[in-house]
């Protein structure tokens, strides 16, 4: 069996295991967070109402403006199969496309040792990957967009890796960081020439601000809304807050955290110049944010960081027989988390029968 179709699988595979629970409730992946805020915005396109029962949590309807488009757009093409189930959708079909993407970057491109091994692992590291490229969430569009846009820039199609980075920064803002990393990668071969293509990284995300400003009236209405985490803007700013709740077992993961992404950045350096510059502009904007989310916020970076970066150490014969104990956890991990994490659900049936998706039968919320 060619190893594009038994990944495929094993993509799928992974995220069925993940809803194997919840397969008479499903509801419950449904409600995982950010899955209603996501699916507001692809049934509204951001004509959120007063009265959206979603404002319980975030009491501005100019909250769901720190929702990039792309994704939602993306589950409302998908619609026809129904919103609900198209969150999933779009993030299922995204996972293979983007594992895809990484086997023929790891054996075409990158020439690196059992590939389709390297690929497999990919799909379940970190734990939290697994999780977000199964649920409502940006992840796997983000990642598959990235693996695309690093995939053209090696085969030195300049225009289109710019073009797909600039449609990853339309998915999670960073996507920008491919125009720094590009540019200096360009820079190191004296090709100057290819630096236009680089306004197509930031282009879209200036549209859509500039959207934000027309629409509702504020340039920065995306990171208005962040603006704690960016108040304590020095690196590692969240970690007194940390102590003072008596969290510091908390404090040493976020330590080992970034330990090891940092590591992997750094491993990445000679032979792999764009990622390395790719994970060190975002490994150097995130440890500024003060946020108890880094171990989400840093999979933009576990592809190249995590899976590249410790590629000879992933591939020996220790890590081999253990990998199917991690992705066994990997799985235990989000069926632990996604009942944990979700919209209530009187607030959920609230919030569909608000947007119209109410199932037949179900009388509309009053």
């Amino acid at each position: 069996m060619r190893p594009e179709i038994w990944l495929t699988l094993a993509s799928v595979a992974g995220s069925f295991l993940v809803y194997l629970p919840f397969l008479s409730r499903m509801s419950v992946v449904y409600r995982f967070w950010d899955g209603p805020n996501y699916l507001t915005v692809a049934r509204t396109l951001y004509d959120v109402r007063p009265d959206n029962p979603l404002l319980a949590y975030v009491y501005q309807p100019t909250y769901f403006l720190t929702h990039l488009p792309l994704y939602p757009l993306c589950v409302r093409a998908l619609s026809w199969i129904g919103y609900e189930p198209a969150l999933l959708l779009v993030s299922v079909l995204a996972s293979v496309a983007a594992v895809l993407l990484f086997y023929r970057l790891a054996r075409d491109v990158w020439k690196l040792p059992s590939p389709a091994f390297l690929s497999l692992v990919f799909l379940f590291l970190p734990p939290r990957w697994l999780l977000y490229r199964s649920t409502g969430a940006t992840e796997a569009l983000y990642i598959a967009l990235a693996l695309g846009s690093v995939w053209s820039f090696e085969k030195a199609r300049y225009g289109r890796a710019s073009l797909l980075a600039g449609l990853a920064a339309l998915t999670r803002i960073s996507g920008v960081m491919f125009a720094p990393a590009y540019a200096i990668a360009l820079a190191r071969e004296r090709r100057w020439r290819s630096w236009p293509w680089l306004v197509l990284v930031p282009a879209g995300l200036f549209g859509y601000f500039v959207f934000c400003a027309i629409r509702f009236g504020n340039f920065f209405a995306y990171l208005a809304p962040h603006g704690e985490k960016m108040a304590a803007f020095r690196p590692f700013g969240f970690l007194p807050t940390l102590f003072e709740k008596g969290l510091y077992h908390q404090v040493e993961f976020h330590i080992l955290l970034f330990l090891v992404y940092a590591v992997g950045t750094f491993r990445l350096r000679e032979r792999f110049p764009a990622l390395f510059w790719y994970c060190v502009f975002q490994l150097g904007l995130l440890v500024f944010v003060s946020t108890e989310d880094w171990s989400r916020y840093f999979l933009v970076m576990a592809p190249f960081a995590l899976v590249v970066g410790y590629r000879d150490l992933i591939n020996t014969p220790a890590f081999r027989w253990m990998f199917p104990v991690f992705a066994a956890l990997s799985v235990y991990y989000a069926w632990g988390v996604i009942p944990l994490n979700g919209c209530r659900p009187d607030i959920y049936l609230a919030l569909l029968s608000h947007l119209g998706l109410l199932p037949e039968g179900v009388p509309p919320v009053p």
